[in-house]
């Protein structure tokens, strides 16, 4: 009966970590004790400690029974730890023997028992006063030897020995305990994480259904309204038209709100970074928002700095959803007054400006108490002036995670009753340093109104088959097409479909994803394999609402030619068409939509040195979209085939293909000479010399394979970089730099050489299945590591991954203790730059990792990394590692 309490209390989840052990250590605590009393007895030991182990175990009983009734846990073991080492042990020391007898095992034994049971400062305040009592006690057996009750030499054998067994009994039975306690919690944790996942899966799939449905119909909308622009029609319906298309827009854009905010929990969003013109960007932002601001009776008021450059380097549709939102926002909360734009620009380094936005409303306001949370999603903070307000809650807080994503600031200031400010900061590349010059309101509304519509090429022999089985949908994507005078044929579904590519050849053909008897996935796959099809070669493009990276990337590996997103428009049908057509079959007229502003720009002169690198450099899209570093890409085996890491296998889709059992036949497999002397011999056409940073030459034959390529070539030099992952990464950013520099190329050598020994790359790996399978570790390793949640930190040296350290201990422990190593090695290091380069942590795993680096030291940039496919195949799931740069000493 007692037992069973004991086990219940240790099994009740809803109790701490804390009360769980003390209802299981003070109970074996206490039987072992009265064993040692009927010992003391059997071997005739003092009296006097005989009597003091009973009056303890009496006093550790009732602490135990009245601290587990209380849940006074902390006070519990604070008592029975402080009466073992100031009073039963140098009793029984003394009384017992001293070191001839069962007493030093003892000291052990309370050691043990304060390390394991109690928790803070108290820990080591009592481990003080451990060793001080075992300090008097030898002193006084040492220097006072009358004072010592001395045993037999067969008693003392005796007592020795069963002191020996029973200590080590306890302290094996409650690492045992504890290690139990801490497995069965981690998997707890385990379910319950993949119960937020699965969670998180339905949410998405709900979401992209959703953006699916409502798309649709908005394709329709979008593209009947282009094919009225495109008419000679009177200024009403001009503007009537330009209306449909911003309403429908910003119908998109609340769409797209609710996608996004998922993307953004999940840390699937992308940043991409394009060149784009300032001034367009204004024109569309402003034309969305004009006409609900109109609608309300509110003045609108934009003033452009005329010293911002014409064209800069940015993701413009975040920016552009940015300022929609917090404009839209003001609108809302403004019901009388004016609302305003200000665009200031501030140079802050050669080519780098950091673009400002002000937006100003003369609304509600908001309180002082409410500024912290108008963030937060689906939070509306005045409700009683908000009632009326529609809208999804999602807009400012999309607004500051885009804004946090592009290493930018949201500032907000508001008196309450009187308006609101928000301030938007997003540092941006300059492009063309021209400035836009002195425009007006009308001036920047007009501007998105002078493009128009010319289509680009006519293929009056080519032949394009549309499926999809919304008939709005095929009637308008044909109308779009309809200047190109192609051969334009329309089917409502797969089988439709198969019976036309069965007689019919096609030169393209659009097929939508979504359909109800067979989806596109599944007629691409019967289009390629039918037996006597004309179009077993055909280019086919899918035609889609599901917008996100993992969509993309499963198309990508259906065999997919392209991907088109809904809703279309003309440009994006006759660009995707270009590429695609046999160029015999087609005659270039025009780019498809022309700013009579927009100059062509002449051909770009070879730069002197063209850094080049791997994939598995594990670089954010943005660094190496700013820095423009050419890629050529690792392969991954397995059995259905060969694919491109990153861009035909993401590694999400390669670490769940090894979880479901089957990883033992991938493989990361490196470009082959060939491979690297095709993409040398393509980006000589950019560069006058290459200079190539490979993975290090000890973790493959990547390094042996791009020499051989270059060999073909004069210019072209082979780096060993030494490292893996981001610390490639790492030293392609300082290459980057060098070359920058005007550097001739035997002093960019040199220098990226030098620049190499002061990189530190190193790796916590969490689980060693992937180690065994790839044959590092013995198989033994594993079931040892699982026993002792055993955790090896790998570091690079001179090109080689060593062991750094074995860890063991539950994940979070592991991972603290692996980032202080790390950030305390004694070294130099620079701050300005580090990445954390994971394979599968989730958002809040990231949040404790950066949570711990901050603990321990404050960098003035952190890159967070999903590693590559092929990296992340060697590493495994939850693998994280911290890169950095070390300074000249």
């Amino acid at each position: 009966m007692i037992i069973e309490k004991i086990l219940s209390r240790v099994d009740d989840h809803s109790r701490s970590m804390q009360e769980r052990l003390f209802s299981f250590f003070p109970h074996i605590g206490l039987c072992t004790l009265l064993v040692v009393i009927i010992v003391a007895i059997i071997v005739k030991d003092d009296i006097l400690n005989i009597i003091a182990m009973s009056v303890c175990f009496v006093v550790f009983l009732t602490i135990t029974l009245v601290s587990s009734k209380a849940r006074k846990i902390r006070v519990g073991t604070t008592l029975i730890a402080l009466l073992l080492v100031l009073v039963l042990l140098p009793f029984a020391f003394i009384f017992g023997g001293s070191i001839y007898g069962g007493s030093p095992a003892w000291y052990v034994f309370g050691f043990a028992y304060i390390g394991i049971t109690v928790e803070g400062k108290r820990k080591y305040v009592l481990m003080a006063l451990a060793v001080a009592s075992a300090a008097v006690a030898y002193y006084i057996a040492y220097t006072y030897p009358e004072l010592v009750a001395h045993h037999s030499e067969k008693a003392a054998y005796f007592d020795s020995f069963s002191s020996i067994i029973l200590v080590s009994i306890l302290i094996v039975a409650m690492v045992l305990f504890e290690n139990k306690i801490y497995i069965h919690e981690n998997s707890l944790i385990e379910k319950q994480r993949k119960e937020i996942e699965d969670l998180s899966e339905v949410r998405n799939k709900f979401f992209s259904n959703m953006s699916h449905e409502i798309r649709t119909p908005i394709d329709s909308i979008i593209g009947f309204n282009e094919l009225t622009l495109r008419e000679d029609i009177s200024e009403e319906v001009l503007e009537n038209s330009q209306n449909i298309r911003s309403a429908s827009k910003l119908l998109l854009s609340l769409i797209n709100d609710v996608l996004d905010l998922s993307k953004l929990e999940a840390g699937m969003m992308e940043i991409v970074p394009v060149d784009y013109d300032s001034v367009g960007l204004l024109s569309e932002t402003i034309n969305l928002v004009w006409e609900n601001a109109t609608r309300k009776g509110l003045a609108f008021y934009v003033e452009v700095d005329p010293d911002i450059p014409t064209r800069l380097l940015g993701d413009d549709t975040r920016i552009e959803q940015i300022l929609i939102n917090i404009l839209e926002n003001a609108i809302k909360y403004t019901n009388e007054g004016s609302v305003s734009l200000s665009v200031t620009c501030n140079r802050v380094a050669d080519r780098q400006a950091e673009m400002i936005y002000t937006v100003e409303d003369t609304g509600i306001g908001i309180k002082r108490d409410n500024l912290p949370f108008i963030f937060d999603e689906y939070k509306r903070i005045d409700m009683a002036n908000s009632k009326e307000i529609i809208g999804t809650g999602l807009g400012l807080t999309i607004a500051k995670q885009l804004v946090d994503q592009m290493n930018g600031e949201i500032l907000v200031n508001s008196v309450y009753t009187k308006g609101s400010t928000f301030v938007v900061k997003i540092p941006q590349e300059i492009m063309v340093e021209k400035p836009v010059g002195n425009l007006s309101l009308d001036e920047i509304r007009k501007r998105e109104e002078k493009q128009f519509y010319r289509q680009s090429f006519e293929a009056p022999s080519a032949r394009l088959l549309i499926v999809d089985d919304n008939q709005m949908n095929r009637v308008v994507t044909a109308k779009l097409l309809r200047d190109t005078k192609m051969i334009i044929d329309t089917e409502s579904s797969g089988p439709l479909c198969l019976e036309r590519c069965a007689n019919t050849h096609y030169d393209a053909i659009f097929l939508d994803q979504e359909m109800p008897e067979m989806d596109g996935i599944e007629c691409l796959r019967l289009i390629r394999s039918q037996i006597g099809g004309m179009c077993r070669e055909t280019p086919v493009v899918v035609m889609t609402a599901h917008s996100s990276a993992e969509d993309q990337a499963k198309f990508r590996m259906a065999g997919f030619d392209g991907y088109l997103l809904k809703p279309l428009n003309g440009e994006m049908l006759e660009n995707t068409l270009l590429r695609i057509l046999p160029a015999e079959l087609v005659h270039r007229t025009s780019p498809t939509y022309i700013d009579p502003s927009e100059q062509r720009r002449g051909r770009k002169d070879k730069v002197p040195i063209l850094i080049t690198s791997e994939s598995v450099c594990d670089l954010p899209k943005e660094v190496l979209d700013k820095i423009r570093i050419p890629l050529i890409h690792y392969y991954i085996k397995n059995k259905n085939g060969v694919f491109l890491d990153g861009i035909e296998a993401e590694t999400d889709g390669v670490l769940e293909y090894m979880e479901e059992g089957d990883g033992m036949d991938l493989r990361v497999e490196t470009p082959t000479p060939d491979d690297y002397e095709d993409f040398f011999a393509m980006h000589l056409s950019d560069a006058t010399n290459i200079i190539h940073i490979a993975m290090s030459s000890k973790a493959g034959d990547a390094y042996k394979n791009a020499v051989i390529g270059a060999s073909a070539f004069d210019n072209v030099t082979v780096i060993d970089s030494e490292h893996v992952s981001s610390g490639i990464g790492l030293l392609v950013m300082e290459a980057e730099q060098i070359a920058e520099s005007g550097k001739d190329l035997e002093s960019c050598i040199k220098a990226i050489n030098k620049a190499k020994k002061k990189i530190h790359t190193s790796f916590l790996i969490n689980d060693t299945n992937y180690l065994v399978r790839l044959g590092r570790v013995s198989p033994k390793f594993r079931g040892i590591s699982r026993i002792f949640m055993i955790r090896p930190s790998i570091i690079f040296k001179e090109g080689v991954g060593r062991l750094d350290k074995i860890l063991y201990g539950p994940t979070d422990g592991t991972r603290v203790r692996y980032i202080q190593m790390q950030l305390d090695k004694g070294q130099n290091i620079d701050k300005s730059v580090l990445f954390i380069t994971h394979s599968s942590l989730s958002p809040y795993e990231l949040d404790d990792v950066r949570r711990y680096v901050g603990n321990n030291m404050l960098f003035d940039k952190i890159y967070i990394q999903k590693e590559s496919a092929a990296m992340a195949a060697i590493h495994g799931k939850g693998a994280f590692g911290l890169l950095y740069k070390i300074k000249e000493e």
